[in-house]
């Protein structure tokens, strides 16, 4: 088999006939017929069945033209990753972010790929973690930052930074002696009334993965599964909660919020940095560099609370 006896395949299977894919194709159809032929004796199968209606792939056939397609879109991509070198990057950059990390991350890096790369058109996606990863996997968006760099399949993966969770309240409701900013235990915050996401949430399942391990049992009368909810929601007194100070900055920066560290144990998460292997392009790959030079720019300028890795 090569290339060319693929294409032709995928077109036959695309047309729903002979006659359409050899039009389509600008070939004489006893050609294709014979193409057909010779590829199920290399193989040893029927790949079509053909009858008064046209003609019909058998699940060999449906197997050959799924694998036809693949191949000829790693071609188109590999072309378009020759012609690409020395050239500007350009083209559709997804970057999928978590609220959290979007509240940090996205207006940066948008204002920093149009500087930098103004013919790239990026894509900035907040979703669910759990979302995030799926489409990720699908090759639905280019890369992702997760919490978790597990059940990623065949993508690539490194560590972008790793920050610490800290318990915020509103700063009229502060509920320890000690003040905002000095650090707390965690069984501290197990006594005061949280609002948190529900269980299906990374961030909920991390919390409660280590109240779990402590022996303590957490007090979460309220769930919300929306960032901006819960932040209301501790602005107006009615909770605390606990988040990255990257989600919070605004309304910590505005006299909304106050938080503290958490330590006994101390509460911290790393971000991953998740690629699609599916489409990589100049772009793509300029584009995490990018991020990596904008996460480190915030964290060096204390607008993001957190520590790179040590091989940074």
């Amino acid at each position: 088999m090569d290339s060319r006896q693929l294409r032709y395949f995928r077109e036959i299977i695309d047309s729903g006939s002979m006659s359409g894919a050899a039009r389509n194709l600008g070939i004489a159809q006893p050609s294709l017929s014979q193409l057909v032929r010779n590829l199920e004796a290399v193989l040893g199968t029927e790949l079509l069945v053909r009858s008064a209606r046209g003609i019909a792939p058998t699940e060999a056939g449906e197997r050959l033209h799924l694998h036809a397609c693949a191949i000829e879109a790693m071609i188109e991509e590999a072309q378009r990753d020759v012609v690409d070198i020395g050239a500007e990057p350009s083209g559709r950059v997804a970057f999928g972010m978590t609220p959290s990390i979007s509240m940090a991350l996205s207006i940066p890096m948008a204002e920093t790929i149009r500087v930098e790369m103004p013919k790239v058109q990026f894509t900035a996606t907040e979703a669910m973690s759990g979302h995030l990863r799926e489409w990720v996997l699908k090759g639905e968006i280019d890369m992702a930052l997760l919490y978790d760099n597990t059940n990623i399949g065949e993508c690539a993966s490194s560590e972008l930074l790793i920050e610490d969770l800290w318990i915020y309240a509103a700063s009229d409701c502060w509920p320890f002696e000690s003040a905002p900013g000095e650090p707390v235990t965690f069984a501290q915050v197990a006594e005061t009334e949280l609002v948190l996401p529900s269980e299906r949430h990374g961030l909920r399942a991390y919390i409660d993965r280590v109240a779990q391990s402590e022996r303590l049992t957490l007090n979460v009368p309220t769930e919300m599964d929306s960032l901006p909810q819960i932040k209301a929601l501790v602005a107006r007194g009615s909770g605390h909660t606990i988040l990255s100070p990257a989600a919070v900055h605004d309304l910590v920066s505005a006299g909304t919020l106050v938080g503290a560290p958490i330590g006994e144990p101390r509460l911290r998460r790393s971000i991953y940095l998740v690629r699609s292997t599916n489409r990589v392009t100049r772009a793509t790959r300029q584009t995490e560099d990018l991020c990596r030079e904008v996460v480190r720019d915030l964290i060096n300028r204390r607008l993001w609370q957190a520590e790179l890795p040590r091989d940074e």
